[in-house]
């Protein structure tokens, strides 16, 4: 593995460190102190081309491996750009190359870290992963789950039990205050100092007589024998014993549910417990322990899963209509031309108001029946400078335009609006028109509600052209377009722009004898003339160059103005 970081421990006192790996610009090297990221002179200097000091003040204090200094090389632009009829450089070809070496070098220890991050080592040479843990934690909860069901359960029976024997207790009771009472109305006497007792009732007959003696006896045995449950042992156990059991038992019981309970008030996101089982290192580990445990998976599982699924190698797919029928889970494709991929089924994850293009890249996943979407982009920026697609073959052409977000496959990205105009799905291509031709530029997609199509002079909108452009409807609704007809009057270089707004256009180019285009015999297009004097004061477009043939003459009080950063040579 490369190395394309350098971790250091701070003393508190040491304000220089020496790092060990190569980088392209001073921009891509970045240092952070406790995983917060310093800034370049009010912290630190790069003191030598591999060493770093931190400034007065800003030393990193005591720590293990607390400070980082690490690269990250820019991915989101070419050292260097290639223009058509440019001059290439083996320095330039290799700093690109270079550049690309260390982005990938550090894409892959970002997807190492991600890969560590997401699984947990046994300890034997093999890894647990994120989602195993969660299962894990899932699993618990259930198991809790069951636990608190089986308590209810457990308390319900104690609960009839107790209630059983209070009605136990309450029978006997009854009978023993009846027995008093029949032995409350017993009067005996005797005559032999005890030997013989005579009753003054005869009390015999429980169904008509008072309950005497006889029947309070018999009440009292059973009222006996229904208060206590015999314990085995030749002893017995009374209700009241088994009523206060079944009591505990209730208590632990309710207890128990009491901790093993969670409610939410917004759809799962957020548990509350009823009890105080909380602190897993104290309390039982129940549903409290388990939700947290759960919970904390879940967002591993998902950072390891966005981590992977920006360092995954995708296979290329040529079109929607070839998206393979019968996958596997896991399996990650790059659809080229992702045309119709809105009306692709089945498709999860698709953004809102998307739709494919021959020029929009579509990465896919398939997880369990379906595909997910993860993300797109353009297939070749560079299409831009493509002229128009070889369709001068008719006296009318059209183009879909559509206004869209600028990306950097825009010729002015950085520049004016952050819209821009799509030519039939590419980003604001330079147009290369032909003589005789009607150019119809198509804004009924009301994309372009606010954004009117006008032709200049010069990329900047000085200088409007109006020879041969019409305009019709208003752009947004159905049938609004703008037509550009192309004679050999039509200057040479022209700028299509939105009316209301900067550098959302590109240039275009009509192959017009007044512009310079070739000419000659019959079919042929072999010479490239120009006037040999100059009559009418002129400005080389901005940021342009221009030549001429000379012998050239300019007249008495005409100006050729040659802005900076221009060029005009006559040869």
């Amino acid at each position: 593995m490369a190395t394309t970081e350098n971790s250091f421990n701070g003393t508190g006192s040491q304000d220089t460190f020496q790092f060990t790996f190569p980088y392209l610009k001073d921009t891509d090297i970045k240092v952070s102190v406790g995983g917060v990221v310093k800034t370049v002179t009010t912290h630190y200097t790069l003191h030598t081309p591999t060493t770093i000091k931190f400034t007065a003040g800003n030393l990193p204090p005591i720590g293990t491996s607390n400070v980082r200094i690490y690269r990250e090389t820019a991915d989101t632009s070419l050292q260097a750009t290639f223009y058509p009829g440019s001059a290439i450089r083996s320095g330039d070809l290799n700093d690109n190359f270079t550049q690309n070496l260390y982005v990938t070098q550090e894409s892959n220890n970002d997807s190492d870290l991600a890969l560590n991050n997401s699984r947990e080592d046994n300890g034997d040479g093999t890894y647990t992963s994120a989602i195993a843990k969660s299962t894990s934690a899932t699993n618990t909860a259930n198991t809790a789950a069951n636990d608190a069901s089986t308590a209810v359960s457990t308390a319900n029976a104690a609960s009839s039990q107790a209630n059983t024997a209070t009605g136990i207790a309450n029978t006997a009771t009854s009978n023993a205050d009846t027995a008093k009472l029949a032995a409350d109305r017993l009067v005996g006497t005797t005559a032999n100092n005890g030997a013989t007792w005579t009753l003054s009732g005869n009390n015999t007959d429980p169904s008509t007589d008072p309950k005497g003696v006889g029947y309070s006896v018999t009440t009292s045995e059973t009222a006996l024998n229904n208060s206590r449950e015999p314990d085995g042992s030749g002893g017995f156990t009374t209700a009241i014993d088994k009523a206060s059991v079944a009591k505990t038992t209730a208590d632990t019981a309710k207890l128990a549910t009491d901790r093993l309970v969670a409610t939410t008030s917004d759809n799962g996101n957020t548990w509350t417990l009823s009890g105080n089982n909380t602190n897993p290192s104290t309390d039982p580990k129940g549903i409290g322990y388990a939700v947290t445990t759960a919970e904390s998976a879940s967002a591993d599982a998902s950072a390891a899963q966005s981590a992977v699924a920006n360092s995954v190698l995708y296979d290329p797919i040529a079109s929607v209509a070839v998206i393979p029928a019968s996958p596997t889970d896991g399996d990650y494709i790059e659809v080229n031309d992702s045309t119709g991929i809105e009306s692709f089924s089945p498709l999860s994850g698709l953004p809102s108001g998307f739709t494919g293009d021959p020029f929009l890249t579509a990465r896919l996943k398939y997880v369990t029946n379906t595909w997910v979407w993860q993300n797109y982009f353009s297939t070749d920026p560079e299409n831009r400078y493509v002229s128009v697609y070889g369709k001068h073959n008719t006296t009318q052409v059209s183009y879909a335009v559509k206004v869209v977000t600028k990306t950097t496959a825009h010729r002015y990205h950085n520049l004016g609006s952050t819209l821009g105009y799509t030519i039939d799905g590419v980003e604001s291509p330079f147009l290369t028109l032909i003589p005789g031709n009607t150019y119809r530029f198509d804004q009924s997609d009301s994309s372009n509600t606010g954004h009117p199509i006008a032709v200049y002079l010069n990329s900047d909108k000085s200088g409007v052209w109006t020879s041969g452009v019409t305009s019709t409807g208003t752009p947004g609704t159905a049938g609004a377009y703008t037509d550009l007809v192309i004679s050999d009057t039509t200057p040479g270089s022209l700028s299509y722009q939105c009316q209301s707004h900067a550098y959302m256009g590109n240039g275009l180019t009509t192959n017009t004898s007044s512009g310079g285009g070739a000419t000659g015999g019959g079919a042929d297009q072999a010479f490239l003339e120009n006037d040999v004097a100059i009559t009418t004061n002129y400005e080389i477009t901005t940021n342009k160059n221009a030549m001429s043939t000379g012998p050239l003459t300019i007249n008495n009080g005409v100006v050729v103005i040659i802005p900076q950063n221009s060029l005009w040579k006559v040869i």
